[in-house]
């Protein structure tokens, strides 16, 4: 073997220097190349509208473009099936909701993903502010009105949802539980369905996020009863809390969240999340929630993880309570 010398070292290290280059050009910074994200509503809708926002605040940090992907219908199913079998590559991201992991598993028999293994979580995003809405013409103001003009109408007083089962569908069944009445569920698409509805005289009330109803209440079309934020919602005074309105531990918190299909490398998933968190914590964009109804969620893709199997585990406590079959 020979001496190791001054000029040896000295020459192993220029050579590793020299490397270095073509080490970071054999492993590009994450993304290289546009990004596809599968959202499960429609074009137009709330989630739609976020998500494009979140795009375009994002290109000139990561440098690419983010293609938005609308994948509606069937519950969600169809969106979360995509992004099960999409390749895990970090080049598909899901916007994910509570229906597709949390509630579906527990109410479909043949769910053709596994909300455990095949969604890779990256954050959760947002709960959305609900409202409880019915139209400018329902002889009601309050939420205790309301529930004595639905009693003096057994039968015949429906309310919307995302379909049987749904969050919205599961809500419809704990307020007739709790006021003793029967009203039937509606399943639409999205929240602009359902207003569509609503002022059309096709349903009675919709309980949705209050940024599907915004213009129509303004434009005094449609009511809000109630509202769930903490506080009285900055612009409408005069609408009650759900807590100051009765409605107190309503069953279900609807999220939304981004992951990436199972298996997707780490590097995805740990610059996506920290592009995210920065974003969300930024004047301008936190306005741009305000006016959206949204209250942030973001944190950490284990915190996130924690959260989804905590509140699959609540939906199907909720889900027994009421004896929802799987179907």
């Amino acid at each position: 073997m020979k001496p190791c010398t001054a000029a040896s070292i000295v020459s192993a290290v220029a050579v590793l220097i020299a490397a270095i280059p073509a080490l970071s050009q054999a492993q590009p910074a994450y993304p290289t190349k546009p990004i596809r994200v599968i959202v499960p509503f429609p074009a137009g809708g709330g989630p739609d509208v976020v998500m494009r926002r979140v795009g375009n605040d994002l290109l000139q940090r990561i440098g690419q473009s983010w293609v938005i992907e609308n994948r509606a219908g069937g519950n969600f199913v169809t969106g979360a099936e995509a992004c099960a079998r999409a390749a895990p590559d970090g080049y598909t991201l899901c916007y994910i909701n509570s229906t597709q992991t949390s509630v579906n598993p527990h109410v479909m028999s043949k769910l053709p993903y596994d909300a455990e293994k095949d969604f890779k979580p990256v954050t959760n995003l947002y709960t959305l502010v609900s409202g409880v809405f019915v139209s400018a013409a329902t002889p009601v103001n309050s939420m205790k009105e309301f529930e004595a003009w639905v009693k003096a109408r057994p039968g015949k007083v429906n309310m919307s949802s995302h379909g049987p089962n749904t969050p919205t569908d599961i809500y419809r069944r704990w307020l007739n539980e709790r006021w003793g009445t029967d009203m039937v569920g509606i399943g639409y698409k999205d929240g602009n369905a359902m207003i569509a509805a609503l002022m059309a005289g096709d349903i009675h009330f919709t309980w949705i996020g209050y940024f599907n109803a915004l213009g129509q209440v303004q434009a005094k079309k449609v009511k809000m009863l109630a509202i769930s934020s903490a506080r009285r919602y900055p612009g409408f005074p005069e609408v009650q809390t759900y807590t100051e309105a009765g409605i107190v531990d309503p069953p279900m918190t609807p999220w939304q969240g981004l992951a990436f299909p199972g298996n997707t490398p780490d590097v995805a998933v740990r610059r996506i999340n920290a592009e995210i968190n920065k974003l969300f914590s930024e004047p301008e964009f936190v306005k741009f929630m305000v006016t959206q109804g949204l209250d942030s969620l973001v944190g950490t893709p284990e915190e996130f993880a924690a959260y989804m199997r905590r509140d699959r585990e609540i939906a199907g406590e909720i889900i027994r309570k009421f004896k929802i079959p799987k179907q």
